[in-house]
C-alpha cells in the first residue's frame, strides 16, 4: 500500500512537472506583444482638425487591422513582426482634397514609437467625361449632356454634386479676375442644380458614368434629324421648372435647381460652342439651399453697374472643372485656376453633332481609366461622335 501511494505521488509529480513545462514554452516560445505608439506628423500647415473621418491600416502578413481615429496620436499593442502604417481621411473644406500618408516596414519587437508622415493629396474621383454641346441640326438645342464618371477605386456618391456652367471661353480675363477675385468662380447666365440625396442614396461603382440630359427625350424624334441624340435613356435630366416651355419627362429623376438668374435660359449650360463646367461639392453637413439663401455667397460683377446677381463658389469645392474654348479663339483665357484647368479644349464645329471626350489613360481587366491631369486641353479630344468607340 505504503509503495503504491509512493508510485502514484511519483507518477503526479512527473506529469505536474510535464505541464508546468508545456505552459512555460508556450509562453517562451509564442510571439510576445509589445506597445506601440502612432504618431501623425503633418506637412506644411496641415493639422488633424483639418481632416475628417481619418483612419489608420495596420497591416501585417496576417492581413490589415482599420482603427478610427479622434485625435493624431494612438496607443496599440502588437505581436512581433513587421508592419506598415497607412492614413488616410477627408480633407473637410476641399472637395478632392483627401488626407493620406505611409509608413511601409516598420520593426515591432520592442516597445516602438511610429511616426507616420501625412500630406494632402488630390485625387481624381467624379469628372466629367463628355460634354455634348455641338448639337447637330442648326437651332436645335434641347439635345446637349453631360456625362459624368466615377474615375476612381471607390464607391462615389453623386448626393449633393452641384453643376453650374461659368461663362468660359474668354480671351481676356473676367471681370472677377480683373478685379481680384481669384479664389472663387462665378456662375454663369442661367441656373446652378444639384443632385438630390442625403448622402448615400445615389452610389457611383467605380467606372461607372451616368449621363445628365437637357432634356430626356428621344431627340432623333423630336428634332426629325437622325443626327440627334436619343436621351430618352438618360440617367437624370435638368428640368428647369421655371420656364413655361420646358417639358418634363417623368422616366427620368430631376436635378434640383438651386438658384438661377436668368428665367429666359431655357435649357442649362447654353453657350453655344463655348462654355466652361463645373462638378462642385459643399463640404459635409452644408445643404445646398442653405448655401445659395446666403447673400455672401452671390453677388453682382465687379467693377460694374449691373445689379444682376451670380452665385460664387470657392475653388476649393470644386471636384472638375472643363474649359470649353470656341475653336476660333485665337487667344483663349483661362478660366480656372491651374489646379483645376491649365488649359481649355477647342470645341468641334458648331451643329456638327460632335462632343469632346475624355482621354482614356489606362485600360485594367476591361475598365477603362480616364486621363486627368487638370488640363482640358491635354485631357480632352474634340469632335468625337456621340458613341464612344
Amino acid at each position: 500500500m505504503k509503495k503504491s501511494l509512493q508510485k502514484l505521488l511519483s507518477v503526479l509529480f512527473v506529469l505536474t512537472g510535464v505541464l508546468a513545462f508545456s505552459a512555460c514554452s508556450s509562453d517562451d516560445d509564442g510571439p510576445k506583444s509589445y506597445p506601440v505608439k502612432v504618431n501623425l506628423t503633418f506637412a506644411d500647415t496641415l493639422s488633424f482638425d483639418d481632416a475628417s473621418h481619418v483612419q489608420l491600416f495596420v497591416t501585417s502578413q496576417i492581413g490589415t487591422d482599420t482603427f478610427d481615429l479622434a485625435s493624431g496620436t494612438l496607443d496599440l499593442i502588437l505581436k512581433q513582426g513587421t508592419y506598415s502604417f497607412s492614413v488616410k481621411g477627408k480633407m473637410k473644406d476641399e472637395a478632392n482634397a483627401y488626407l493620406s500618408g505611409l509608413k511601409a516596414n516598420v520593426p515591432v519587437y520592442g516597445e516602438v514609437a511610429v511616426e507616420v508622415p501625412v500630406a494632402k493629396v488630390l485625387e481624381s474621383t467624379l469628372i466629367i467625361k463628355t460634354i455634348y454641346n455641338n448639337c447637330a441640326k442648326m437651332g436645335y438645342l434641347k439635345d446637349t449632356f453631360l456625362e459624368i464618371v466615377n474615375n476612381s477605386d471607390e464607391v462615389q456618391y453623386l448626393d449633393g454634386v452641384i453643376i453650374y456652367a461659368p461663362a468660359g471661353g474668354q480671351s481676356q480675363e473676367n471681370a472677377w479676375q480683373a478685379n481680384g477675385c481669384l479664389d472663387k468662380y462665378p456662375v454663369g447666365q442661367g441656373a446652378v442644380v444639384q443632385f438630390p440625396g442625403t448622402g448615400k442614396e445615389h452610389p457611383l461603382l467605380p467606372g461607372q458614368s451616368v449621363i445628365v440630359a437637357n432634356d430626356a427625350a428621344n431627340h432623333k424624334e423630336l428634332s426629325g434629324d437622325e443626327k440627334c441624340a436619343d436621351l430618352s435613356n438618360a440617367d437624370w435630366e435638368i428640368y428647369l421648372d421655371y420656364h413655361a416651355a420646358e417639358v418634363d419627362y417623368p422616366n427620368t429623376p430631376n436635378l434640383k435647381v438651386l438658384w438661377s438668374n436668368n428665367k429666359y435660359m431655357f435649357a442649362f449650360g447654353l453657350g453655344l460652342s463655348a462654355r466652361a463646367y463645373v462638378l462642385a461639392r459643399l463640404p459635409e453637413g452644408m445643404t445646398g439651399e442653405a448655401y445659395a439663401e446666403d447673400p455672401e455667397n452671390s453677388m453682382p460683377t465687379p467693377g460694374t453697374t449691373s445689379t444682376t446677381k451670380y452665385m460664387v463658389f470657392p475653388a476649393k469645392y470644386t471636384l472638375d472643372a472643363v474649359d470649353v474654348w470656341d475653336p476660333d479663339n485665337e487667344n483663349p483665357y483661362p478660366t480656372f485656376l491651374p489646379q483645376d484647368d491649365k488649359a481649355g479644349i477647342p470645341s468641334g464645329k458648331m451643329w456638327s453633332g460632335t462632343c469632346e471626350r475624355r482621354k482614356v489613360s489606362k485600360v485594367v481587366n476591361g475598365r477603362k481609366y480616364y486621363q486627368d491631369t487638370n488640363n482640358s486641353a491635354e485631357d480632352f479630344l474634340n469632335k468625337q461622335p456621340l458613341v464612344e468607340q
